[in-house]
């Protein structure tokens, strides 16, 4: 495939990564080989993967960017940016036990040459190595090497990789530059000990239910946390009495005790933006958002609650009580989960006055939307649809849902006197996009200026759960 074709494919797959300055430069090029270096290694580094990092793929960039010529590949090999980041992931078996051997043995190791002396940031995938080979990997072996460069490591598998990076962990000053640390294994930790770099990091991601870290004490600097079920409040308590910086905070319940044993002492987390809550209670007796009774976060612009919780649904006057108290500030709230009715939510946002963005099921605002549309900074709706499997959901609910905004839309238009609303985009499932657009009222709407898009995929919302389980798994 000659450079240009190349290039050809490279712009149709991540021209939305390019600035749009290395694009103008780009096209204004009769050929690829006429771009300077410095403009060509920013489009290198355009094409690697957003939101994780690259494979050892010969499909995929980096490896990829040395296929096309000679010159790409002296590139792309003197770019230590390109290589800084890596995600291992395979599923061997006795057939490929040993190709994957040998990248572990000398791919991983030509992989962290090229990245030169540049922080390191990996993801250990999920796989079974320990099934094929019992002994430490040489994976892990190779990784230690480069321990003093770790910047960010994430560990998604439950094999025997994790004890060795373990050990690396609890030996004093082996990783200086390690900020984030993630742990995505639901398995028990075989010890519990404290880790030595816990002072310096910026993130950390613990999924298991067992949580021998976070009591250590000594994650002073830490800005984002997101924790699974834990099995007991006393160890949520010491969350929101030794992490007084957090910004980002997300838990991830389920109904392992009951409200009852919850203190009543409110805790501040004045740094705190973001919080997601992601509780279940199939039986209704303690999927209760507990954790808006006991925060205090004046800094608060971002909510997300997500309880699963069947019959009673009287969750909302949590919700109503925490708004009133730290709502001032909010900008986006998320709510989803039938825990709330829609005067439960209307009673809830009218404390959040600078509320620009709202994200919950269409059968929620099937009522009277009178105070919502009072909020004159509110600007996008987005309605989900819940279910493991929403497009066969009724179209006529989420018409309803649309006709019920587009009726306080309309009006406040024709009287702004009446109370001002200010939604400009409203957002469906793609699936119901085409017939939502079909609506006549949604069609005059639009030429009165409306506009009605696709709810972005749960991947790409800030509301998305990093922590959630197969039993509390979102129907989204």
């Amino acid at each position: 495939m000659s450079s240009n074709s190349m290039l050809l494919n490279l712009k149709m797959k991540h021209l939305t990564n390019i600035p749009a300055w290395i694009r103008r430069r780009v096209f204004k090029r009769k050929h690829i080989d006429d771009l300077p270096v410095e403009l060509l290694v920013e489009i290198f580094l355009c094409c690697l993967p957003t939101g994780t990092f690259p494979r050892p793929s010969v499909q995929m960039a980096p490896i990829l960017l040395g296929r096309v010529c000679s010159f790409w590949r002296s590139v792309a090999l003197d770019t230590p940016q390109l290589w800084a980041q890596i995600m291992i992931t395979f599923k061997p078996n006795f057939q490929t036990a040993r190709l994957i051997e040998n990248f572990h043995v000398f791919g991983i190791r030509e992989w962290l040459r090229r990245s030169g002396t540049l922080p390191l940031s990996f993801v250990i995938g999920n796989h079974n190595y320990n099934l094929i080979f019992p002994l430490p990997p040489p994976l892990t072996l190779t990784l230690r090497e480069q321990a003093h460069r770790w910047k960010s490591v994430s560990v998604e598998t439950d094999c025997s990789c994790i004890d060795h990076i373990l050990q690396i962990l609890w030996t004093p000053g082996t990783t200086p530059m390690l900020r984030d640390l993630h742990f995505f294994n639901e398995h028990s930790f075989k010890n519990y000990m404290p880790i030595p770099c816990a002072t310096q990091l910026r993130s950390f991601y613990l999924r298991s239910m067992d949580n021998p870290f976070s009591i250590d004490g000594r994650f002073h600097a830490l800005r984002e946390l997101r924790i699974g079920p834990c099995k007991s409040y006393g160890v949520y308590s010491t969350i929101f009495t030794q992490f007084p910086s957090l910004e980002i905070l997300e838990i991830a319940s389920s109904p392992s005790f009951a409200p009852h044993e919850m203190a009543t002492v409110v805790h501040t987390l004045k740094h705190l933006h973001t919080f997601i809550f992601v509780g279940r209670g199939d039986t209704g007796e303690y999927a209760e958002p507990w954790p808006l009774d006991v925060l205090d976060t004046p800094a608060l612009n971002s909510l997300a609650i997500t309880i699963w919780k069947r019959g009673d649904r009287q969750c909302g006057t949590h919700l109503s009580n925490f708004l009133m108290r730290c709502g001032g500030q909010l900008q986006r709230l998320k709510v989803s989960g039938y825990f709330v009715t829609c005067d439960n939510l209307i009673d809830s946002i009218r404390h959040t006055p600078r509320l620009e963005a709202l994200c919950t099921e269409h059968i929620v605002l099937n009522g009277d939307l009178t105070t919502l549309c009072r909020i004159g900074t509110l600007a996008h709706i987005d309605l989900l649809i819940p279910g493991l499997k929403p497009r066969f959901a009724d179209i006529r609910t989420v018409l309803g849902a649309v006709w019920a905004i587009l009726s306080r839309w309309k009006g406040s238009r024709l009287n702004e006197h009446a109370g001002s609303m200010s939604v400009s985009v409203i957002r469906v499932p793609r699936y119901f996009l085409s017939e939502v657009l079909k609506d006549q009222v949604v069609k005059k709407c639009i030429r009165q200026g409306l506009r009605v898009d696709t709810v972005p995929p749960e991947k790409e919302s800030w509301w998305m759960s990093q922590m959630m389980f197969i039993d509390i798994m979102s129907p989204y």
